[in-house]
């Protein structure tokens, strides 16, 4: 989905508006900055989840993460999608949408983004933390196949 000439769509992720997200971007301009300090914040226990897409499973991107001590959950390459983060982007795109417009430029965008996110309910995180075990039931139901998540 594009909005006011910026993709909200939870496959199309925010830094696509600039151009192509490369395992170098990804990294410098995500991870570098954003991903990484806030895991070791967490702690030694911290594991990081993304997804397959090429940019995350770069070499430059592995290499960064092992030399920066990162535990990273593996991710088969067919599975269905259990992140339920994608719920939060949807959630997001629709906060967004329905409460501004329009959008003057990328910074604009973040600006809202993150004045949404803030404005979240805690209860929509602890739903979708508590949902993780039905979810996982119910794929491993249908065998790995969909699921109505």
């Amino acid at each position: 989905m594009v909005w006011g000439g910026f993709s909200l769509h939870h496959r199309t992720p925010l830094f696509h508006v600039q151009g192509n997200l490369t395992g170098l971007r990804y990294r410098d301009e995500i991870l570098r900055p954003l991903a990484v300090p806030t895991l070791q914040q967490m702690g030694p226990h911290a594991v990081y989840q993304d997804d397959n897409a090429r940019p995350h499973r770069a070499r430059v991107v592995n290499d960064f993460l092992q030399q920066s001590g990162v535990n990273r959950m593996e991710w088969p390459a067919c599975s269905p999608d259990l992140n339920p983060i994608e719920n939060l982007w949807d959630e997001l795109d629709r906060k967004v949408r329905s409460n501004h417009h329009p959008l003057r430029d990328v910074q604009h965008l973040y600006q809202l983004l993150q004045a949404e996110w803030q404005a979240l309910p805690q209860r929509i995180f602890t739903t979708l933390v508590n949902s993780m075990r039905t979810r996982c039931v119910e794929c491993q139901n249908s065998q790995g196949g969909y699921t109505h998540y």
